[in-house]
């Protein structure tokens, strides 16, 4: 069942930790969020909460060549 944006946007104004963001984007589209390749925590936690509020799912980046994973 699908969160209705009344119901998204209450749970995300209750979110704490970054895990309780990461586990309500798994609640709405049903899969983790993609790894970033940042070394910028801020920008994880603001591409959490606009995928969540809007509710478009980041379909995540390709890795630079020159990343060792």
């Amino acid at each position: 069942m699908a969160l209705t944006e009344k119901q998204r946007l209450d749970k995300l104004s209750n979110t704490v930790t970054l895990g309780d963001l990461e586990d309500l984007y798994k609640e709405v589209f049903g899969v983790e969020f993609p790894m970033l390749y940042t070394r910028n925590p801020n920008i994880y936690t603001t591409l959490l909460i606009e995928a969540i509020d809007t509710n478009q799912r980041y379909e995540g980046e390709t890795a630079p060549d020159d990343v060792d994973l």
